[in-house]
């Protein structure tokens, strides 16, 4: 089995725990779908309960998003030919507006079966006053998927050992660099007193 470079944390409170390749296989057998490489070793590892992103591994749930996710896509003439792997659904209630709403995550396996983009198909507002809505499809800011979920990790456990030291020459660069402009506003400063005097 290939190995993704998938942060994992053990979190004694909330434990990753994966899916068995025989659910993995039914999931894909019921959407008639074969999933990117990536994907099914992220299900093995997190696929029942993930400690900062959970996918839906229930397959009538899984099903019943997919066919809604393809319907909303096919209302905006968007990815009508591709083919879509929905994973994620969020609702999110907003009494300002007092409405929920849907957020679906998805690959578009058509671009590209092993590494697929993730890609986030939401209600969002697009005037200053918020009375205006539309459905877009963004892409992930993340540039493939481990590194999405990478970021999730971060944010919610913040960063490794690892990747402090990885800082370490952009640490040592900015103190020179910090210290020469407190010394330039330094003058400044002095330059004003003795002008205003």
């Amino acid at each position: 089995m290939e190995k993704y470079n998938f942060r994992f944390v053990d979190d004694s409170k909330n434990q990753n725990t994966g899916l068995t390749a025989e659910e993995i296989n039914f999931l894909q057998k019921e959407l008639n779908l074969k999933f990117p490489k990536e994907y099914i070793y992220y299900l093995q590892n997190a696929g029942r309960n993930s400690n900062v992103f959970q996918v839906e591994t229930n397959a009538d749930e899984l099903r019943k998003n997919q066919h809604k996710l393809r319907l909303e896509l096919d209302k905006l003439n968007v990815l009508q030919k591709e083919d879509v792997l929905f994973i994620k659904k969020e609702v999110e209630y907003v009494k300002y507006f007092d409405s929920n709403f849907e957020t679906y995550y998805f690959f578009n396996l058509s671009e590209n079966r092993e590494v697929p983009n993730l890609y986030i198909f939401e209600e969002v507002c697009i005037n200053e006053h918020w009375n205006t809505f539309e459905k877009k499809i963004t892409k992930s800011k993340e540039d493939n998927f481990v590194a999405f979920i990478n970021k999730k990790t971060d944010d919610k456990y913040g960063i490794t050992i690892k990747q402090n030291i990885k800082n370490i020459p952009l640490y040592i660069i900015s103190i020179p660099i910090s210290i020469i402009l407190v010394i330039i506003l330094g003058i400044e400063i002095l330059k004003d007193k003795i002008t205003s005097k």
